[in-house]
């Protein structure tokens, strides 16, 4: 797939305690912060200098998808991070032939609450031959870094969100599972044995949360749209274009395949939130 490349990875604490309340507030609709959510934003800001130094380590890690390499070390520096908050951590390679380097898995486990499930990707589609590498801070909140939106940007606010959770007690006895794939970008084929990790931790969890960014730092994307794909083959009899439309030679195959496509413009168009695109 085609992705547009994304440079700028803003570090706003707004964007922190955003994903922080999701994992802690899930249905509630508080009107003030609680004490404990006061806890967390002192602990978030307290650690804010220590996310982005984070960033920029794993940003200067080249882990395009075809970097095996790479999106291995990358999966490594999260992987000792996670397992520094009390998961354990899971690295499942793919098979040689797949050309894919695997997913890192961590988990903690309990009774309490909603079980999580928490998604990213290690990988980016900057490839080694990329001219750009390189982690660079422009301002106090700015920062060019290749893959730093798309997602290790992501990845680093799952981990330092779990942080401030875990230096509050609130992990405890706590149910989530951190899925963070090594192949988004170019997804591994067969899909069956690329994604089968991932979807039997789906049906283990009661809420998945992925952290790519998509409409911006202060929403949360609820629906995403499906697809599918048709194909549609017409026969017509041979004959010569002089006999076209006679009760013996018919339309033909052409003007066939244009009433059907006629009749989904007809029939299809207009349904909200449904495209059509032959």
């Amino acid at each position: 797939k085609k992705k547009k490349k994304k440079k700028t990875y803003f570090m706003h604490q707004k964007l922190f305690l955003t994903l922080v309340s999701i994992f802690f507030l899930i249905g509630l609709n508080a009107q003030k912060l609680s004490k404990n959510e006061k806890k967390i934003i002192k602990n978030i800001e307290q650690n804010n200098a220590e996310a982005i130094s984070f960033l920029e380590k794993v940003v200067n890690i080249n882990s395009g998808t075809l970097n095996i390499k790479g999106v291995e070390k990358v999966g490594q520096e999260f992987a000792t991070a996670f397992e520094a908050l009390g998961f354990e951590s899971t690295w499942i390679p793919m098979p040689e032939e797949m050309n894919r380097a695997g997913h890192l898995f961590a988990e903690i486990k309990g009774s309490k609450g909603k079980k999580l499930l928490l998604i990213g990707h290690l990988d980016t589609v900057f490839e080694e031959d990329s001219p750009f590498q390189a982690f660079e801070m422009v301002n106090d909140s700015i920062a060019h870094a290749p893959g730093g939106n798309d997602m290790k940007g992501g990845d680093v606010i799952v981990l330092y969100a779990l942080k401030a959770l875990k230096e509050n007690g609130l992990l405890n006895d706590a149910q989530i599972i951190v899925a963070f794939t090594g192949d988004e970008e170019s997804t591994g084929d067969p899909l069956e044995k690329s994604r089968k990790d991932l979807i039997a931790a789906a049906k283990r969890s009661d809420i998945a949360l992925g952290f790519e960014n998509s409409t911006g730092f202060n929403y949360a994307t609820v629906a995403r749209r499906g697809s599918s794909g048709w194909k549609v083959e017409v026969e017509g009899k041979r004959a010569h274009s002089s006999s076209i439309f006679s009760e013996n030679t018919g339309a033909g195959a052409i003007f066939e395949m244009s009433r059907i496509l006629n009749g989904f413009y007809t029939n299809v168009r207009g349904e909200d939130l449904l495209t059509f695109n032959p």
